[in-house]
C-alpha cells in the first residue's frame, strides 16, 4: 500500500498526495484547485500558491520519495496547467468552451448563490460580437486540442462498444498523441489491449479446435500455444496435454499447465498435469504440493489416489 512506503513524508502529507493524486483525471480544474466553480483569476492565484507551497516537488529536494516523486510531479504539472488556464483570460474561456459540465457547474454555483435576473435581449452588434468570438475560440489551439481528443475518445467508445478492438486502439494512441497524460485515454487503451487479446486468444483456440478436427497436430498446437499466450486457460491446457501426450519438453509443458493452474486453480485436471510436468521435470517439492492440493479439491479421483500412495524421499 502506498501509504506504507517508507518515504521521508509525514502520513498527513501522504494521504494529501495520494487524495490529489485520485483528482488528476478531474476535467474540472477549479475542483482540482480547491476553489469554487468559477473563481476569479485572483482566486485562482491565491489557491495556486498555497498548494505550490505543499507540493512543489523542489521543496522536497534531497528527500527519499519513492513513488511520492512521480506522484508530486504529476501532480504539480497539473496545478500550473490550471493555473495557466484559468488566470489567463483566452485559455480560460476556450478552457469553457470545450466543457460544457463545467460551464453549467458555474452556473449552479451562481444561481444558487443569487435569485436569476432576466437578461436584456442582446443587441446586433453584441450578437455579431459573440459570433466573432466564438470564431475565434474554436480556432484556439487548446480548444482544437481538447476537440481533437474528444473526437478521438468517441471514435474508440463506438469501435469498442462493436467489440472492434483494433480500431479502438488506433483511435485511442491518436488521442495519446494529442494528451499523453489524459487518465481516460489510459485506462482505456490498459481495457483495449486486455479485451484485444481475449478476442484474439479467442479465434486462436477456436483454429485450434479445427485443425485438430481436421488431424493437423501441429497446426492445433500452434494454435493452442498461441491462445494460451493471450490468457486462454482451456487453450494452455490443451497445448500442455498435447506436448505432455507427445512427450514434449516438460518445462514447457510446466510452462503452460502453469497458466492452465493459475487461470482456474480448482481444476484439479490441471492441477494434475502440472503436478506430472514438474515432476518430470525433478522438481518433485513443488509437484508433492500440486498432487497434495489435488488430493483435497477432489480425494477420489483415480490419479490423485494413486500419488497419494506415493512415498516421498523427503
Amino acid at each position: 500500500m502506498s501509504m506504507d512506503e517508507k518515504v521521508d513524508l509525514d502520513p498527513e502529507r501522504k494521504q494529501e498526495i495520494l487524495d490529489l493524486e485520485q483528482k488528476l483525471g478531474n476535467n474540472n480544474l477549479f475542483e482540482f484547485l480547491g476553489v469554487s466553480n468559477g473563481a476569479s483569476a485572483e482566486d485562482v492565484r491565491t489557491a495556486f500558491r498555497e498548494l505550490s507551497r505543499k507540493f512543489h516537488p523542489d521543496r522536497y529536494f534531497g528527500k527519499q520519495l519513492g513513488s511520492f516523486k512521480v506522484r508530486l510531479d504529476k501532480i504539480f504539472k497539473k496545478l500550473v496547467e490550471a493555473n495557466q488556464t484559468l488566470t489567463d483570460d483566452v485559455r480560460r474561456a476556450a478552457y469553457l468552451e470545450a466543457n460544457p459540465f463545467v460551464r453549467a457547474a458555474i452556473r449552479n454555483a451562481g444561481a444558487a448563490q443569487a435569485p436569476p435576473i432576466a437578461a436584456a435581449p442582446k443587441t446586433e452588434d453584441e450578437k455579431q460580437h459573440d459570433e466573432e468570438r466564438r470564431a475565434r475560440l474554436a480556432r484556439h489551439p487548446y480548444l482544437l486540442k481538447t476537440n481533437k481528443l474528444q473526437e478521438f475518445v468517441s471514435r474508440a467508445k463506438d469501435a469498442i462498444a462493436k467489440k472492434e478492438f483494433s480500431q479502438a486502439f488506433t483511435h485511442l494512441n491518436q488521442a495519446s498523441q494529442a494528451d499523453p497524460n489524459n487518465v481516460e485515454v489510459k485506462n482505456l487503451l490498459a481495457e483495449v489491449r486486455k479485451q484485444n487479446d481475449i478476442q484474439r486468444s479467442e479465434g486462436s483456440f477456436k483454429h485450434g479446435v479445427e485443425a485438430l478436427a481436421r488431424g493437423d497436430d501441429n497446426l492445433a498446437l500452434q494454435a493452442f500455444k498461441s491462445a494460451a499466450n493471450g490468457g486462454h486457460v482451456l487453450g494452455a491446457f490443451k497445448a500442455a496435454s498435447m506436448l505432455d501426450a507427445a512427450n514434449g519438453d516438460p518445462r514447457e509443458i510446466k510452462t503452460l499447465a502453469q497458466k492452465a493452474v493459475d487461470g482456474e486453480p480448482k481444476n484439479v485436471e490441471y492441477r494434475l498435469l502440472l503436478a506430472r510436468s514438474l515432476e518430470a521435470a525433478g522438481m518433485k517439492a513443488m509437484a508433492k504440493k500440486h498432487f497434495e492440493e489435488a488430493a483435497r479439491l477432489e480425494p477420489d479421483n483415480p490419479e490423485v489416489k494413486k500419488h497419494v500412495k506415493k512415498r516421498w524421499p523427503f
